[in-house]
């Protein structure tokens, strides 16, 4: 506001700093901690990590082989929906995903956009539309019930080509 002092910003760092592009570095670093944040949440949350109460270290690094890679997913799909909902679907979801999600929801039409797309994986999660935007855990919910309906898919699929044979 107008005549009151401007907020000073402190980061504490232990990385140089003697040039500016060192300290562009260190910000940029900085930045990318919500990034970091939204992804371990993507972790704990959408794919439940914590609940499990994995107690050995083999446990957790095979929940974590599964896990980290449907994290990432879910980060990059509520991160896409964010900045580019008007792009492909394809672009976040395989087109037999997108088969099974118009099929359990019963849509007209697939999901063409990352923003419909995105709100149907979640509203196969329990999401409301008109709750504003989803959150980890159901989108979490939501993308666990597209990837077991498309196993399902691929094995009836398999067992269709089997008999024709």
């Amino acid at each position: 506001m107008e005549g009151e002092p401007p907020i000073e910003w402190v980061l504490l760092t232990n990385e140089p700093i003697d040039t500016a592009a060192e300290l562009a570095t260190v910000v940029d670093y900085y930045r990318s901690r919500w990034v970091i944040e939204e992804f371990f949440k993507a972790l704990k949350q959408g794919c439940s990590l914590e609940k499990r109460q994995l107690e050995s270290y083999q446990a957790l690094s095979n929940a974590l082989a599964v896990f980290l890679p449907v994290a990432w997913r879910l980060l990059l799909m509520r991160s896409l929906a964010r900045v580019a909902p008007e792009q492909p679907a394809t672009t976040i979801l395989t087109e037999p995903q997108l088969l099974v999600i118009k099929f359990k929801l019963r849509l007209p039409v697939v999901p063409n956009t990352i923003g419909d797309a995105l709100l149907a994986v979640a509203r196969l999660g329990g999401h409301l539309r008109n709750n504003g935007m989803p959150g980890w855990q159901t989108l979490g919910k939501g993308y666990q019930k597209v990837l077991d309906y498309e196993v399902g898919f691929r094995a009836a699929l398999a067992c269709r080509r089997s008999d024709q044979s």
